[in-house]
């Protein structure tokens, strides 16, 4: 299978890779500009940018793309013998991987005025969404027609049909405390990379402590957003919805520490003007 095969083959199969690629080989050797290889997540490869030393780096850089979503160029001088193993001999390499990932996908547990407004929002931003609500009126092609999936039925039923991987997101709003119980004990015992739950603090709290009764650790509840979405004083539904959607970036992004833009461009500016003080 060559390069572009195998990259079919994983978009296909909804797996992620890295694409990796020289974008500058100088002074000759066995690689040139052009040659291309594909990583996959467990470290396996379709192809090749020369082998060696150099070609193990990138590899691991390619995995690390894979894991944070972020394209990168990796660089070598290849004047040390030890990296000169046939790929540039003496000269210079430059090699762009580029992370393929698949379309994360949004499970949005309730239909309601705010699950409707974060499905759209959510689309809009690239996700997939897959929608779980047992009430038709509610959960219909109509109002979701984009959606990749609508499920009317009970929760067990569902739950017991989804799969949420590392990469997908799990967001609760069946407007019942029980129900988000529910889901949120099923979500946990998931792969799912972020889970968010609407509500107070106070409900959170209360239904923390009863799953931990139940046997869950205190140290499963560290992926819950609950209250979900970024404190941005939002009230409507579609103001909690773009909350909710800051958040999920965020996550996706790899950016933890969401910060306010306005308080990180003052901070550069306070910097460069320090600087030039100097």
């Amino acid at each position: 299978m060559d390069v572009f095969e195998d990259l079919i083959h994983e978009r296909r199969e909804g797996r992620a890779c890295a694409l990796a690629t020289i974008v500058t080989a100088k002074r000759g050797g066995a690689a040139d500009g052009g040659a291309r290889m594909v990583v996959h997540e467990d470290g396996s490869v379709v192809g090749s940018v020369g082998g060696g030393p150099a070609e193990d780096e990138v590899v691991l850089v390619a995995r690390e793309a894979v894991a944070t979503g972020r394209p990168r160029t990796v660089s070598f001088s290849l004047r040390d013998p030890a990296l000169d193993a046939g790929l540039v001999r003496g000269g210079r390499l430059d090699v762009h991987v580029e992370p393929i990932l698949p379309t994360p996908v949004l499970h949005l547990f309730g239909a309601g005025e705010i699950g409707l407004v974060t499905a759209r929002m959510a689309r809009a931003a690239g996700w997939e969404t897959v929608i779980v609500d047992h009430r038709a009126r509610f959960a219909n092609a109509e109002r979701f027609p984009d959606a990749l999936d609508i499920r009317v039925e009970p929760l067990e039923t569902a739950m017991a049909a989804l799969k949420p991987d590392r990469r997908s997101a799990v967001f609760i709003d069946t407007r019942c405390h029980e129900r988000d119980a529910t889901v949120l004990e099923w979500a946990l015992g998931t792969e799912a990379g972020y889970i968010g739950m609407i509500g107070s603090k106070r409900k959170a709290a209360k239904i923390f402590a009863r799953l931990q009764s139940e046997g869950l650790a205190a140290d499963a509840f560290e992926r819950v957003h609950a209250p979900v979405g970024l404190d941005i004083g939002a009230e409507t539904p579609e103001e909690i919805a773009i909350s909710v959607l800051a958040e999920l970036v965020a996550w996706r992004r790899g950016a933890a520490a969401a910060r306010s833009i306005t308080r990180v461009v003052d901070a550069a500016a306070v910097d460069a003007a320090r600087k030039e003080a100097c």
